[in-house]
C-alpha cells in the first residue's frame, strides 16, 4: 500500500473538490459550521488593465511550443494530477527545465502582489519509510498576485469595456534563509527595504587595470567631481548616511586596500599635509595633489595607496606620523539599491496596500519539495491563474464587445478540424499543393494558430495568391509538427488560409473556450483512479462505482474523455493526459477550460477523512502515511487567511484559467513590430542586409564575408527581433519605436552588421576616447570597430559583452557581424547596460530609463546611442512615422 500512496501523494496533486455550488445568500459549506460572510468585492478603481505579459520563465517560443513543453513536466498537469485527483495549475521541475531557464520566477502579467508567504525554512513532513521515519521537506512559500483584464477601449464609443479582476499564484517558492545566507540571490522589489543597501547590478563603473570588474565607484567627497579612493563590486552590501546625491559609507572604515582582516583600518599619514577640519578630523591639503598612505609610521616604509587632497580622514597618535582611523568616502545614492526583506517570515502576509508589479518582474526563486514517495527534494513552481468573478458574464460581454473592435486585433487563425496538410513536394507552387490537397491528410481536431508564428515563417514556407478573376486569394503556410491526424500523429506540410474565409479571430472573442461546473470531490476522484490504475478488486470495483462513475461521469471528465482518451476504454490516466499535451491542438483544447472547482489551497478536514476508508485507514488500522499527509495538505493552505483581505470568494470555489495558455492567448496581440510595418515606415524594399551603401568593394565582398548575414529572410530577422527584444524588456511601444529607428540607421537602412568605415579613426592618437575606452594598440580601431545593429563600438565594451554573453568578442570580434543572432542580441544589451548616458535620470547606461522619462526625445536617445547626433534626422524621421503607425503621444 504504502508505494502505491507515494503515487498519490505526489506532490499537491491529491487536493480538492468542491460538493455545493454557492448560493446567492451566505454560505454554509458544512452541516456543522456557522454561515460565512460574502467576501467583500475587490476594488479595482486603483487597478489599471494590464498591458504586458510575460512567461514566467521568459519562455520565447510561440505559444503553442510553450503549451507542448509542459508535457515534459514529471508531474501536475492541468487539470488532473498524476493520482486523478483535480489540480488547478501546472507544474516547471526538472522535466521542463530543458531549454528553459528556471533559475528565477518571473511576474505572469502586470498586477499587484496581494499576499504572501515566506518560511524561513520549509517546514517537513514525517513519513515512514521502511520502518524508519524520514523527514521530507515541503515549501509551503507562495506569492498571490492581483490583476484586471480588460479589452481595448472602442474608439469614438464612450462606453467602458467590460474588465475581470483575476489572480496568479506562485507557489512553492525558496525560504528566506536561501536569501539570507547568500546576498548575491535576487530579491523581489515588493518585499520592503532594509537598512542596508547594495550596489546595483546596472552599477557600470571600471577600475583602470581591471576592466572586466564592474560596479560603483568610492568618491572622496559627497559630489560626482570627487576622487575616486575604491571600487564596490556589484550586489556588495552598504549602509550610508546622509542627504543627497551622494552619501557617506558607514559599513567600512576606509579603502578595501586599508583594510585589515578584523575590519579596522591601517596605515599612516604624515600629520603636516593635514588640515584640521574638526576634533580628530582632517582633511588632506598638500602642493602636489595626494598625500602617501604608509604602512609604517615612517616615510621609508611601505606606500599603501595616496589619498587625494580633499579627502577627510581621522587620526590618531602623536608625532609626525598619525595611524589611521577612518577615511570618509561617499558613493552615488541612486547606484544602490535596497536590500529587500519580506514584511514578516513564517506566517501569510497580506498587505494592506498592494504593491504594483510588473509583467516580467522577479516574483521569487524556486523552492523544494520533497512528495511523500521521493528520494530526494525536487526544485519546483506550481502556477496557477483563477478569478471569483462572474465569468460567464464577462466572455459574453467580452464576445460582444469583440464584435465593434478593428480587423488588426483578430490575431488568431482558425484551422477548423478537417483541414487537409499537403506534404512538402519540391520546388512547391500554390496551384500544386491545390491539386495534392484532395489526397491529403486531414487534420483531427481544431487548431488557432497566432499570427505571429505565421508572421515569423521564413518566406519560402508561405505562399501567397493574390485573387483574380478566375481564383480566389489565399496564402499556403507551411507548418510542421502542429496539427496531428486521427491517430494522433502530428503532420508535416501545407495549410491553405482562404483569404476571406478562414476566420481570423479576437482574444476577445475567447473562441473554442469552454466554462465547465464541476462538482465531483476528492473521494469521487480517488474512487475513479484506483479503479482506472486496477487498484481495486472486483468486490471493491462494483462497492465503489457509484462514486467512481460520479467523477467518469462529472462535466470535467466528459470534456477531457473528448479530447484525451485514445483508447476509448473509460479510463483516464496521467500518462493519457500527458501523451496528448505532446500535440499542440489538444494542449490548446486542454487550455481553454476554465474550471469552476473549490481551490486547492481552501482547507475542510472533513473533505480529506472522506478519504480515509478508501486508503485503509481507521481507528484500529491507522495508516500513518495518510494522517501525514493530511496534516501536510492543512499546512500548505492559505485560501482562509487571505479570502476577505484580497477580495477572493470565502467559500473557496473560484473559475481556474490554464495560466500558460491564458497568457499566450492574449500576448500575441502585442508584438507591434512585423515586416510590413517596417517596410511602411522605412520605405524599404527587396531584399535586405546586402551591404548596399557601403562602397563597390564593400559591397562586392559583402556575400562572401557574411554569407549568414547577406539577404537574410527578413521574417526571420523579424521574428528574431521581437524573441530578442522580449528577453531584453525592451517591450512599450515608444521604447520599441527608439530601438528601430536608432537600429535603422546605424545598420545603414538594414544593410549591414559591420561598420563601412575602417576603423582606422578609432585607434589611439586618432581618437580622444581611444585609450579610455581600451583602444590601447594601434590596430584596436579596427578590430573593435562598429559591429551589430547598433554598431558596438570600442574594447572596453566587446569585452563586457563577451562577460554577459559567456563568448570571447574581444579575441574574434568579428563573430558579433557574422551572426543575425549576435548582431541583435548584442544591441538589445548595449540597449539595456552601456548607453552613453549614465547619470541623467541615474540611468546607468540603461536608455530604457531615459525614454520613460522623455518618451519622445529623438535627440537624448540619439545621445546614448551615437554619442552625438550623426544621422538625427533619419533617426527622427523613421521614430515619427511609427510613432503616428501605432498612434503614440
Amino acid at each position: 500500500m504504502a508505494s502505491l500512496l507515494s503515487r498519490f501523494f505526489g506532490f499537491h496533486d491529491n487536493r480538492r473538490d468542491s460538493r455545493v455550488d454557492r448560493p446567492a445568500a451566505p454560505v454554509l459549506p458544512t452541516p456543522d459550521t456557522h454561515p460565512v460572510p460574502l467576501s467583500p468585492e475587490p476594488s479595482t478603481d486603483a487597478l489599471p488593465p494590464l498591458k504586458n505579459w510575460s512567461h514566467p520563465f521568459k519562455d520565447p517560443r510561440n505559444p503553442l511550443l510553450q503549451l507542448t513543453h509542459l508535457a515534459k513536466a514529471t508531474a501536475g498537469y492541468y487539470p488532473l494530477g498524476r493520482n486523478g485527483l483535480w489540480h488547478g495549475g501546472v507544474h516547471f521541475d526538472s522535466g521542463t527545465a530543458d531549454g528553459l531557464d528556471q533559475s528565477s520566477v518571473q511576474c505572469l502579467a502586470d498586477g499587484e502582489v496581494v499576499a504572501y508567504r515566506i518560511d524561513t525554512h520549509s517546514p517537513t513532513t514525517a513519513y515512514f519509510v521502511n520502518k524508519l521515519t524520514v523527514e521530507k521537506p515541503f515549501s509551503r512559500n507562495f506569492v498571490l498576485v492581483r490583476h484586471r483584464l480588460q479589452p481595448p477601449k472602442i474608439e469614438g464609443s464612450p462606453d467602458t469595456p467590460p474588465s475581470l479582476t483575476f489572480y496568479s499564484l506562485y507557489m512553492h517558492l525558496q525560504d528566506w534563509a536561501v536569501y539570507q545566507e547568500n546576498s548575491a540571490i535576487a530579491r523581489p522589489a515588493f518585499w520592503p527595504e532594509a537598512p542596508t543597501r547594495r550596489v546595483k547590478e546596472s552599477a557600470n563603473d571600471v577600475r583602470p587595470g581591471n576592466l572586466e570588474q564592474r560596479g560603483l565607484n568610492v568618491r572622496n567627497q559627497a559630489a560626482w567631481r570627487g576622487k575616486v579612493l575604491d571600487l564596490l563590486p556589484r550586489g556588495a552590501e552598504v549602509t550610508v548616511s546622509g542627504e543627497g546625491d551622494y552619501r557617506k559609507l558607514e559599513n567600512t572604515l576606509g579603502p578595501a586596500k586599508l583594510i585589515n582582516t578584523d575590519g579596522s583600518l591601517r596605515g599612516y599619514v604624515s600629520i603636516t599635509q593635514l588640515r584640521q577640519s574638526a576634533g580628530d578630523e582632517y582633511h588632506v591639503a598638500t602642493r602636489w595633489g595626494s598625500l602617501n598612505v604608509y604602512a609604517e609610521p615612517s616615510f621609508t616604509s611601505e606606500v599603501l595607496m595616496e589619498l587625494p587632497d580633499g579627502t577627510h580622514v581621522t587620526v590618531s597618535g602623536e608625532g609626525e606620523y598619525r595611524k589611521l582611523e577612518r577615511v570618509n568616502q561617499y558613493v552615488h545614492f541612486k547606484s544602490l539599491q535596497g536590500a529587500q526583506k519580506p514584511l514578516a517570515a513564517d506566517r501569510v502576509v497580506v498587505l494592506e496596500t498592494p504593491v504594483a508589479i510588473k509583467a516580467g518582474a522577479l516574483i521569487g526563486h524556486l523552492g523544494r519539495y520533497q512528495d511523500g514517495g521521493a528520494d530526494q527534494p525536487e526544485e519546483k513552481l506550481h502556477l496557477e491563474v483563477f478569478s471569483g468573478d462572474d465569468i460567464d458574464l464577462f466572455i459574453e460581454a467580452s464576445r460582444a464587445w469583440a464584435l465593434h473592435l478593428p480587423d488588426k486585433d483578430k490575431n488568431w487563425l482558425k484551422l477548423a478540424q478537417g483541414t487537409a496538410v499537403v506534404t512538402h513536394p519540391e520546388n512547391a507552387t500554390a496551384a500544386q499543393l491545390k491539386i495534392l490537397s484532395a489526397a491529403s491528410p486531414l487534420s483531427a481536431a481544431d487548431l488557432l494558430v497566432p499570427k505571429s508564428l505565421l508572421d515569423g515563417l521564413p518566406a519560402d514556407r508561405k505562399i501567397q495568391v493574390t485573387a483574380s478573376e478566375s481564383r480566389k486569394a489565399c496564402n499556403w503556410y507551411r507548418l510542421d509538427g502542429l496539427l496531428h491526424d486521427v491517430d494522433n500523429k502530428l503532420l508535416d506540410g501545407w495549410v491553405r488560409e482562404e483569404v476571406g474565409v478562414t476566420p481570423w479571430l479576437s482574444p476577445w472573442s475567447w473562441e473554442g473556450y469552454d466554462v465547465i461546473f464541476d462538482y465531483s470531490t476528492p473521494k469521487h476522484a480517488m474512487a475513479s483512479f484506483l479503479s482506472a490504475v486496477d487498484h481495486f478488486s472486483e468486490a471493491q470495483r462494483e462497492r465503489y462505482r457509484p462514486l467512481a462513475d460520479k467523477d467518469d461521469q462529472g462535466p470535467m471528465k466528459s470534456r477531457l474523455y473528448d479530447i484525451i482518451d485514445r483508447n476509448r476504454d473509460g479510463k483516464m490516466t496521467a500518462e493519457e493526459l500527458q501523451a496528448v499535451l505532446h500535440l499542440p491542438a489538444h494542449a490548446q483544447a486542454i487550455s481553454q477550460l476554465i474550471i469552476r472547482k473549490e481551490s486547492e489551497w481552501f482547507h475542510q478536514a472533513q473533505k480529506w477523512d472522506a478519504l480515509d476508508e478508501l486508503l485503509g485507514h481507521s481507528g484500529s488500522t491507522p495508516h500513518l502515511n495518510w494522517l501525514a499527509e493530511k496534516q501536510r495538505i492543512e499546512q500548505l493552505s492559505w485560501w482562509g487567511a487571505v479570502a476577505e483581505g484580497v477580495g477572493l470568494p470565502s467559500w473557496g470555489k473560484a473559475y481556474h484559467f490554464h495560466p500558460v495558455g491564458l497568457k499566450g492567448w492574449f500576448e500575441t496581440s502585442d508584438r507591434k513590430i512585423t515586416v510590413e510595418l517596417l517596410e511602411k515606415v522605412t520605405g524599404k524594399t527587396g531584399n535586405w542586409f546586402t551591404g548596399r551603401g557601403g562602397g563597390r568593394t564593400f559591397v562586392d565582398d559583402f556575400q562572401e564575408n557574411y554569407p549568414l548575414i547577406y539577404k537574410y529572410d527578413k521574417y526571420e530577422f523579424v521574428a528574431h527581433l521581437n524573441d530578442a527584444l522580449e528577453r531584453y524588456q525592451i517591450t512599450t511601444p515608444h521604447q520599441q519605436a527608439h530601438f528601430v529607428s536608432q537600429c535603422f540607421h546605424e545598420s545603414a537602412a538594414f544593410e549591414t552588421t559591420i561598420e563601412f568605415a575602417s576603423g582606422e579613426q578609432y585607434n589611439p592618437g586618432r581618437h580622444v576616447n581611444a585609450v579610455a575606452s581600451g583602444n590601447t594598440e594601434i590596430g584596436d580601431g579596427p578590430k573593435y570597430k562598429g559591429r551589430g545593429l547598433i554598431q558596438l563600438t570600442w574594447k572596453n565594451n566587446y569585452a563586457s559583452y563577451s562577460s554577459y554573453a559567456g563568448i570571447d568578442f574581444v579575441r574574434a570580434p568579428n563573430l558579433v557581424a557574422e551572426s543575425m543572432f549576435n548582431a541583435i542580441d548584442v544591441s538589445c544589451w548595449y540597449w539595456r547596460r552601456s548607453g552613453a548616458v549614465s547619470r541623467k535620470y541615474n540611468a546607468q547606461g540603461d536608455i530604457n530609463v531615459l525614454i520613460d522619462n522623455e518618451p519622445n526625445n529623438v535627440n537624448l536617445v540619439t545621445l546614448a546611442v551615437n554619442g552625438g547626433d550623426n544621422g538625427l534626422h533619419e533617426r527622427i524621421k523613421i521614430y515619427e512615422a511609427i510613432r503616428k503607425e501605432w498612434g503614440l503621444t
